[in-house]
């Protein structure tokens, strides 16, 4: 396999939950007894993948709950032999709320992580408890402020269309994590993966409209308040925008471990069970520019056939395309989404590719 080297974004997947939230099937379990041993499987399994990581400008930690390996197994990690960071890097670890105690954010810190991400989901306990989040509002806002307290580039998921939170309580709980004046929120659109409990019981997606809505409201009161919606589910304060997701969307390489994991290298895209796709130079060249598409910086044609001229004869088509979304109201001048054009970047994506049929 021909890829480019060395990878300098690496994403580390830790599978392990103490139980399952409702509308998730993500692949998980428990940890294991000795933390010691998932960082020796991340050690096994990149030097297997037979490529080569150059010092690190992000390092993201995902789950799964990757708290559940303690300080002990942050050690292991920090001292691992494939880990070695680039000046100004990014390191990202997302935590339960469960798992937040000065111990654990002490170490993170003396390890050297500098971005934390906590899934909050909602501020109501009633729903947390049906979700089966396994903490409370009050664990929450005290993790926050825990982990606050050691590094202060941390932030919160949200997730939007929960049952039972109605338009008022929604509202509610925006306005109190906007009083916490935190520099990084994501807000994601409920949705229930295929064979979770929620899925096995036939508990219904959230109604389509009322989701908008949602998030709609997200986006009205976060930007209101100073926070840039950068990307469709991402908002944050000047200067606070995740490098490693911005590396992804801008069709950049990253390089996954662990299982569960995801990586893009080169034309072979692979997925969390290890089966790679190789992608035609097309396919990865269009895949590589779409993702742009939901970035707040907006679209530029030119640029996107400059870095991939075999895309040339899509230019046209794209120019006519995106000026009629722009008349519609779903893009701005710039070709950024509107906040009514986040609502539609699918179906917007599928008449870009029109060219193609």
């Amino acid at each position: 396999m021909s890829v480019p080297t060395p990878i300098e974004h690496l994403y580390l997947h830790f599978p392990f939950c103490t139980g399952r939230c409702g509308y998730c099937a993500f692949i998980s379990g428990p940890p294991p007894a000795d933390p010691s041993d998932v960082i020796a499987a991340f050690e096994r399994e990149y030097a297997a993948r037979g490529v080569r990581l150059a010092p690190l400008r992000t390092l993201y930690c995902g789950g799964g709950t990757p708290g559940l390996i303690g300080s002990e197994g942050f050690k292991s990690l920090n001292a691992a032999s494939f880990l070695t960071f680039a000046p100004h890097y990014e390191w990202t670890v997302e935590l339960h709320p469960a798992t937040v105690t000065p111990e654990l954010m002490g170490t993170l810190a003396a390890c050297g992580v500098n971005r934390i991400s906590i899934g909050v989901q909602s501020l109501d306990d009633a729903v947390l408890t049906h979700c089966n989040r396994r903490h409370t509002v009050e664990q929450a806002l005290h993790a926050v402020a825990v982990a606050r307290a050691w590094i202060p580039d941390t932030g919160i998921d949200l997730i939007a269309g929960l049952p039972g939170v109605s338009m008022g309580a929604w509202r509610k709980t925006l306005e109190t994590v906007i009083a916490l004046d935190l520099p990084h929120l994501s807000v994601y659109g409920l949705s229930i993966d295929d064979g979770s409990v929620w899925a096995k019981r036939g508990v219904p997606p959230p109604d389509a409209d009322a989701l908008c809505d949602a998030i709609l409201e997200a986006a009205t009161l976060l930007t209101a308040a100073g926070y840039e919606r950068y990307e469709t589910s991402n908002y944050a304060k000047p200067g606070f925008q995740c490098q490693h997701n911005l590396n992804t969307w801008h069709g950049g390489d990253y390089l996954g471990l662990g299982y569960g994991a995801a990586s893009r290298l080169g034309a072979v895209r692979r997925d969390g069970l290890g089966e790679e796709i190789h992608l035609t130079a097309e396919e990865d060249a269009l895949e590589r520019c779409l993702t742009q598409l939901r970035l707040s910086e907006g679209f530029s044609v030119t640029d996107a056939v400059q870095r991939y001229p075999l895309l040339a004869p899509m230019a046209d088509h794209w120019k006519k395309s995106l000026a009629r979304f722009r008349a519609q109201g779903l893009l701005t001048t710039d070709y950024a989404p509107t906040a009514r054009g986040y609502e539609v970047l699918d179906a917007m994506e599928r008449q870009l590719l029109e060219a193609l049929d």
